[in-house]
């Protein structure tokens, strides 16, 4: 018979991954579609911030793990790996889930497949040549960050992704007269308003995802990397919603717009997978390396 605390942490584990969904499909992408309408901002655009946002249940997971000690950490960075790999599994999903894998062998795409391959390879390198956490290997992969971010900006620039989107679906005839006086700030604050809701609630799910997901994994003892790798699954859950919600919306609106959720998927699976490692998972090293010296690590872990 399940024990009552094990009962509240399943309860409180579903009921965070209803809250993750509901942020993500009601207030983080209506949040940005309404934003990227009024400044103009193209689908590559779009699905980095979506990428940045759906990462915070990592940060949040990852930082958490990082004053638990260095047994906790291992399972940090599990979490990281594994959650790179499981992302790249869900977007495939949803690309044949709406029969829209022909568009990724478009040229175009070419740049955000080859950055998600690397962002996928890194963490299992990482793993395979047993390099020790230190903030040598944080320095490192914030380097990769940085230089993920200058390439693919220059690319995109170089091919025009970064414009305004030509392909941008024009406001109702209802609407078009009201939008046509309506001041750019009166839209952005809205909007903006949206997206900052989204993000504290997918930080505080992802808190409590991690906690509740922890406590019904430590139950079964199961070891670091493994319970990491659990934790992957679970925090990948706003990218999961991500790709389908995107890919829902463009079903029926033409080939410009399915391309062009293609492209904001693809830089939703790239931004994600990029910030994990090279700027999330520094993060958490760094923080791991300042509770060593100050001894908090031994105090939270007790």
């Amino acid at each position: 018979m399940i024990s009552r605390d094990l009962g509240f942490a399943l309860l409180e584990l579903l009921l965070s991954i209803g809250f993750t969904i509901v942020a993500v499909r009601l207030l983080v992408i209506n949040g940005l579609e309404r934003l990227a309408r009024v400044l103009g901002w193209s689908a590559k655009t779009q699905g980095q911030i979506l990428g940045y946002a759906t990462s915070l249940p990592e940060l949040v997971a990852v930082l958490a793990t990082a004053l638990n000690g260095r047994e906790s950490l291992e399972g940090g960075f599990w979490n990281i790996a594994s959650s790179n790999v499981i992302n790249l599994v869900l977007f495939l999903a949803a690309v044949v889930f709406y029969l829209r894998y022909w568009e990724l062998l478009n040229p175009r795409f070419i740049e955000e497949i080859s950055f998600c391959g690397f962002s996928v390879l890194l963490p299992l390198v990482l793993a395979a040549t047993g390099v020790n956490p230190s903030l040598v290997l944080s320095l490192a992969l914030l380097g990769c960050f940085l230089g993920y971010n200058l390439l693919d900006h220059n690319l995109a620039e170089l091919q025009g992704k970064r414009g305004q989107e030509a392909s941008a679906q024009p406001p109702d005839q209802a609407q078009g007269t009201a939008a046509a006086h309506t001041p750019p700030s009166r839209g952005t604050v809205p909007a903006l308003v949206l997206l900052l809701l989204g993000a504290v609630t997918l930080a505080i799910a992802g808190h409590r995802l991690g906690n509740s997901a922890e406590m019904l994994i430590e139950a079964i003892q199961l070891p670091a990397w493994l319970v990491g790798c659990c934790l992957g699954l679970v925090t990948s859950l706003p990218e999961l919603t991500s790709f389908f919600e995107l890919y829902g919306r463009s079903t029926g609106q033409g080939e410009t717009r399915k391309l062009d959720a293609t492209q904001a998927n693809l830089d939703t699976l790239v931004s994600s997978n990029m910030a994990n490692i090279g700027l999330i998972y520094p993060l958490g090293l760094v923080a791991f390396q300042i509770s060593e010296w100050l001894g908090l690590d031994a105090l939270i872990g007790t």
